[in-house]
């Protein structure tokens, strides 16, 4: 791990070095920003890697992450073959560049020297003071005397011209080989992505053939899994039909509230927090027969799935759709190991999985953290697998499942990027990774579109 991490700094300060001699456009800081990121994900894979390795056990969670190696690497070596490609366009525009400069500095060095052979002709003093004295008048003669003057100004406009122009070619050809320097350096490093990612392909199809050997086994495990999630799904879904049915006869009791207001009933006189809904119905009611105002229907709306929203939950609920593709990660850093929706499981082809969320693998003694603000609906505690905390935002929810140990409690307000809990590390294979959903309402929905990209 630490000579591949020295490797990469060398590889960095090399070709930010050579970055910086060469004359660098937009295209070519974006592909070598891209390219930073790229290697400093990879690295952060090995590291993840390495935690696993320990137990010495190979698991669906080393597969998982050597996957995602694999496509960072793939988009590394894509990455570098563009700029290699940005390279030689530049290499092929520096080159006529060149080219058109040494034509200029040649043919101004053939007028010069031409120039300079009719100067000798009459380069003699007493050539000069004929050309001035033969003239037939004092204007022409001070014209002639301001022609010589300009003629040896242009004679040195001539020669500074040349040294600018073979300055710029110097210039040019000296860049022209920086820019063949960083190509060399790219095709070495491409060429050492290549080797590796065709190693880490011969690893990684060992282990997927080495864990499909014990797919019966895996299949059975699977099972008892996806039975304990639909037990957990089903307990997210009640506590989140409980939260719509708490916002309904909120907005319900407001409207009550309002109604009764504007009868002059006084709230602790006429009624208090303990009059249930239907038994201030009736106390309108009774309130508009007394005093004869117009009937007006106060009978609740039937029930629904539909949340009835607050002012202060609907604001709440449109910032967190506004924020689509802009939600802070639930992790400082992670790699997405496992994605949203039905797929075959790797240890078990046979097997399709419909996954509710998604997986991020991260380091050991990594927290998980509020991708938005909001309250805390409840938090569940998960046999053998922790706690899982579930986030209200209006009518959206954030789930954070597999913590250890939590840091928040029901009815807290929390704020963008808040420590919620310590994520699990699993001590059989070693393996450190949050699952994170997001629904809206009773619907789950993929939450990796509306997560900032990395």
């Amino acid at each position: 791990m630490l000579p591949c991490a020295k490797f990469y700094s060398l590889t960095f300060l090399l070709l930010f070095a050579i970055g910086l001699l060469a004359q660098s456009d937009p295209n070519e800081q974006r592909l070598e920003q891209q390219k930073i990121k790229l290697l400093d994900e990879i690295e952060y894979a090995n590291k993840i890697l390495d935690e696993t390795r320990a137990t010495r056990k190979i698991s669906l969670s080393n597969v998982q992450t050597v996957e995602q190696k694999l496509r960072l690497r793939k988009n590394l070596i894509a990455t570098l073959d563009k700029e290699t490609e940005l390279l030689e366009i530049k290499m092929q525009e520096l080159q006529i560049e060149a080219d058109t400069l040494k034509e200029q500095v040649d043919r101004l060095k053939l007028e010069y020297a031409e120039m300079i052979r009719k100067a000798r002709q009459s380069s003699n003093s007493t050539s000069r003071l004929m050309f001035i004295l033969s003239s037939q008048s004092f204007n022409q003669a001070l014209r002639r005397m301001e022609y010589l003057k300009q003629y040896s100004e242009f004679r040195r406009k001539q020669v500074e011209e040349i040294q600018q122009k073979e300055k710029e070619l110097q210039e040019k050809l000296a860049s022209l080989n920086v820019q063949k320097v960083k190509k060399e350096a790219i095709k070495g490093q491409m060429q050492l992505e290549q080797k590796k990612l065709v190693r880490e392909k011969n690893e990684q199809e060992l282990a997927l053939k080495s864990l499909q050997s014990k797919e019966s086994e895996i299949a059975k495990n699977l099972k008892k899994k996806e039975k304990e999630a639909k037990k957990l799904e089903g307990a997210i879904q009640k506590i989140i039909a409980a939260q719509i049915e708490l916002a309904r006869s909120k907005a319900i009791r407001g409207k009550l509230e309002e109604e009764a207001a504007k009868l002059h009933l006084r709230d602790g006189t006429d009624f208090t927090t303990k009059t249930t809904n239907t038994q201030l119905q009736k106390i309108i009611a009774a309130k508009r027969a007394k005093s004869n105002a117009p009937a007006k229907a106060t009978t609740p709306a039937p029930k629904t799935t539909t949340y009835a929203l607050t002012p202060e939950a609907s604001k709440l609920a449109a910032n967190f759709a506004a924020n689509k593709g802009r939600l802070p990660w639930p992790v400082e850093r992670g790699l997405t190991v496992r994605g949203y929706g039905p797929q075959r499981h790797p240890e078990a082809p046979g097997v399709t999985v419909d996954y509710k969320g998604i997986d991020i693998a991260t380091t050991k003694g990594s927290k998980a953290r509020a991708s938005f603000g909001g309250e805390v609906a409840n938090i569940l505690v998960i046999p053998s697998v922790g706690y899982a905390v579930i986030l209200m935002h209006g009518n959206y929810f954030s789930i954070y499942q597999n913590l250890e140990t939590i840091s928040v409690k029901k009815g807290q307000k929390v704020s963008n990027n808040q420590e919620i809990g310590l994520i699990r590390t699993d001590p059989s294979d070693g393996k450190t990774v949050l699952h994170f959903q997001i629904w809206q309402e009773t619907k789950t929905m993929d939450p990796q579109p509306w997560l900032i990209r990395k």
